[in-house]
């Protein structure tokens, strides 16, 4: 019989004890990782970038597109049905925390351009996360419900309300 007061004891007592320690002195921060700190090693030839040490946007080209010196979501090339997921996942954030701009209003070789020097995207994403700082922050594909949660998720660590 004491056996089993003891397990049931051990059993109630460890998970309070973990949860407390963990409440106390662990430290939950999460962080999104941060795209060519070493640079860019893959430019197009016919680019005019060059990269050494940290990529950042340029002022210029952010400036162009209407930038407001807050965190950034350029969306390219995205059907409707795309932009609504897109909006859906922004729902939580403030539109003076983030700023989205649909690059479907630029001409396309512009765009073209946009998509191989500046920005380095690739298909299938169609949405890249530039931070205040202009750095990128993620590449995301709008046709997986898995990459809009992502999405979703990276945005708000970036403006930490997790």
């Amino acid at each position: 019989m004491n056996k089993k007061i003891v397990y049931l004891l051990l059993a109630l007592v460890l998970p309070v004890l973990v949860f407390v320690f963990l409440r106390n002195f662990g430290k939950n921060q999460f962080d999104i990782p941060i795209y060519y700190q070493e640079g860019v090693t893959y430019i197009s030839s016919d680019c005019s970038v060059t990269s050494q040490g940290q990529y950042r946007l340029s002022d210029t080209s952010l400036q162009a597109i209407g930038w407001r010196h807050h965190n950034l979501l350029l969306v390219t090339d995205a059907s409707e049905v795309e932009r609504r997921e897109l909006a859906r996942a922004c729902e939580g954030s403030d539109s003076s925390e983030v700023q989205i701009i649909d690059m479907n209003v630029v001409v396309a070789d512009r765009l073209a351009e946009w998509k191989r020097c500046s920005l380095f995207i690739r298909d299938p994403f169609k949405v890249v996360l530039i931070d205040d700082q202009k750095r990128i922050r993620g590449y995301y594909a709008l046709n997986s419900r898995e990459e809009i949660d992502r999405l979703e998720v990276e945005l708000k660590i970036l403006l930490k309300k997790y």
